[in-house]
């Protein structure tokens, strides 16, 4: 069973879905495709209690050789980073 941050952190991360894949839609790519991803920001949090721009945009290199701020720009980024970080306050 998938720790509960991690599959809140997937949630998020699927609305945001930067790459329009749709995870979970009906033409769309399997829901936990951003699993890997939604996995490591989930640990950045629970380690440090919250997560920034440089650390999405660092394990978003890893993965796809490329920053997260490069795909949806810094705005939709801090955005995205403001609602992993409030996950850990509920």
């Amino acid at each position: 069973m998938r720790h509960p941050l991690t599959a809140a952190v997937m949630a998020v991360l699927n609305e945001v879905d930067p790459y329009g894949l749709e995870p979970g839609g009906k033409d769309g790519c399997p829901v936990d495709e951003y699993a890997p991803e939604a996995s490591a920001f989930a640990g950045v949090l629970t380690r440090r209690g919250r997560a920034t721009v440089d650390d999405v945009d660092r394990i978003w290199q890893r993965w796809f050789n490329e920053p997260l701020t490069g795909v949806i720009g810094r705005d939709a980024v801090t955005e995205f980073v403001a609602r992993l970080n409030d996950l850990t306050q509920r």
